[in-house]
């Protein structure tokens, strides 16, 4: 499969750059700096990144915190959809 540049996202991303919270079920919570958002989702940067659930909730900026599931990986940058 070859990559053809064709735009997937069915909402355009912004770029955000601020601080976020993660809080996994069991109430630990982790930094992270979501890179850029949208109505659907948003790209999450992480300093070090161990195990990360498929869904978890994400707080930043006014927002309150939403729900999220992972729909990719790479390295330390996650992307999730809102739930």
């Amino acid at each position: 499969m070859s990559f053809t540049g064709q735009e997937r996202r069915r909402s355009v991303r912004t770029t955000a750059n601020v601080a976020g919270t993660v809080t996994f079920a069991n109430g630990r919570q982790v930094a992270c700096t979501v890179v850029d958002q949208s109505e659907t989702g948003a790209k999450l940067a992480f300093g070090a990144i161990g195990l990360l659930p498929d869904r978890f909730q994400l707080a930043f900026g006014v927002r309150k915190a939403r729900v999220v599931t992972v729909v990719w990986r790479r390295g330390s940058e996650v992307g999730v959809a809102f739930v």
